[in-house]
């Protein structure tokens, strides 16, 4: 299940500040385990930075990835060394890098900026309903501007239709 950086960042706090143990944040609040021990060892390098969305944060340039790439290949760091390095919130993230580079070669390696945040689906469904409320809105709108506008022209016909 993914988990929101708000949701990671709440997790760590409860282990680091509230003392819980990794198997009782788990079992709770559904985070893996060395998901948590990875979000810990980020918080307590970068703090609560690592987790507040931020475009600077998330653009990495193809050279930073070819280094981080290098380094994987070459044997000298780890997944999640580079990933904290990085200040990725995720190691999957390098992995997917290393994946591109050996399928596609180092050509497929690209600079890479920021995307909207992960949602979760009801807040999907909660923003598509929003945008309808609102089309409907505007849509409810335009009708009534179109009958005030009419209307003296709906009274006016009416009248001459009693007259005759």
């Amino acid at each position: 299940m993914k988990t929101t950086l708000e949701e990671k960042l709440r997790c760590v706090k409860l282990h680091l500040n509230e003392g819980l143990s990794f198997e009782e944040v788990s079992k709770t609040y559904g985070v893996d385990r060395t998901t948590l021990k990875y979000c810990c060892n980020l918080y307590q390098r970068y703090g609560d930075k690592a987790f507040k969305q931020s475009v600077d944060r998330m653009t990495y340039t193809r050279k930073d990835k070819l280094a981080c790439i290098e380094a994987i290949i070459s044997g000298k760091k780890s997944y999640r060394e580079v990933a904290l390095d990085m200040m990725l919130t995720n190691p999957k993230i390098v992995s997917d890098w290393v994946l591109i580079y050996k399928r596609k070669g180092e050509a497929a390696i690209k600079d890479t900026y920021s995307r909207e945040a992960y949602k979760h689906h009801d807040d999907k469904v909660l923003e598509k309903e929003y945008k309808k409320l609102l089309e409907d809105l505007e849509r409810t709108k335009a009708e009534n501007e179109y009958l005030k506008k009419s209307f003296p022209q709906i009274l006016a016909r009416s009248k001459q239709s009693k007259k005759k």
